[in-house]
């Protein structure tokens, strides 16, 4: 497949390698630019979950075509399952993000739920058995994913055409460009984990709180990215399958136009 789009092109990653560090900056940028950004349900806050939302759309649009096309395209249930779980998967993160709409709706949170959630939400990445966890915490859960899903699978299967064949009959796998972002905005990470606490002043959110804040902002769009890979190879696929067709098989092909 040629790939001459927008989202293979150095200079796009070069400019989002630059907008993860802008992001990151702000943590210095005083009082009043971190109250409007860092709260809960705040800029930084809301983007998220608006790209996760984006991200399990565009992932379910997806499922739905490849579905329609299974048989033109040869795809193995399991990778259809992959789709699928990806979209539960960022809808499931994104509903965290905004407590599952709480403070939207002033929602109280059940007394079962207050005494084992850390922040008295409803939500489930707040309970203490992940909050109170030395290791499986919510948010180290989320790195392993992104580091599996879109660094070691990706690099995997360009260093490796072997895995590739047959990995990729059951899962789809990300642009390794994306890999590269998701490491570049670890590194940025812990970089800013060194450089700003002397200058950050915002005593509402802890530093801490702000800088995941932060990554998350940055990270969560490389999820619409893997999808809008994705939506672009199962295009390009059936393209392909379609003008491999017999002119009569074409015409009954999902999605094609009747001859005229």
């Amino acid at each position: 497949m040629k790939k001459d789009k927008w989202f293979f092109r150095p200079t796009f990653y070069i400019v989002a390698i630059l907008i993860f560090a802008l992001v990151y900056t702000t943590l210095g940028y005083g009082d009043k630019w971190a109250a409007f950004l860092f709260p809960e349900d705040h800029f930084f806050e809301n983007s998220q979950p608006i790209a996760l939302m984006i991200a399990c759309i565009l992932t379910l649009y997806i499922f739905v075509q490849a579905y329609k096309n299974r048989q033109l395209l040869k795809i193995h249930w399991l990778k259809l399952l992959v789709y699928l779980g990806l979209a539960g998967l960022y809808f499931f993160v994104a509903g965290e993000e905004i407590s599952w709409g709480q403070r939207i709706f002033h929602i109280a949170t059940p007394a079962s739920i207050a005494a084992v959630n850390v922040q008295n939400e409803i939500t489930v990445h707040n309970l203490a058995v992940f909050e109170k966890n030395t290791f499986f915490t919510a948010d180290r859960l989320v790195t392993i994913f992104w580091f599996s899903f879109g660094v070691l699978l990706p690099f995997g299967s360009l260093v490796w055409p072997r895995f590739k064949k047959f990995v990729s009959k059951y899962v789809p796998i990300p642009y390794w460009g994306v890999g590269v972002l998701f490491l570049v905005n670890y590194v940025f990470e812990h970089i800013a984990k060194v450089i700003y606490p002397a200058v950050y002043t915002f005593q509402t959110i802890p530093f801490p709180q702000a800088l995941k804040q932060a990554k998350e902002t940055n990270y969560d769009p490389l999820f619409i990215l893997i999808s809008i890979i994705f939506l672009w190879e199962l295009n390009a696929s059936l393209s392909t399958a379609r003008q491999a067709l017999p002119p009569a098989e074409m015409n009954l092909a999902p999605g094609s136009q009747i001859a005229k």
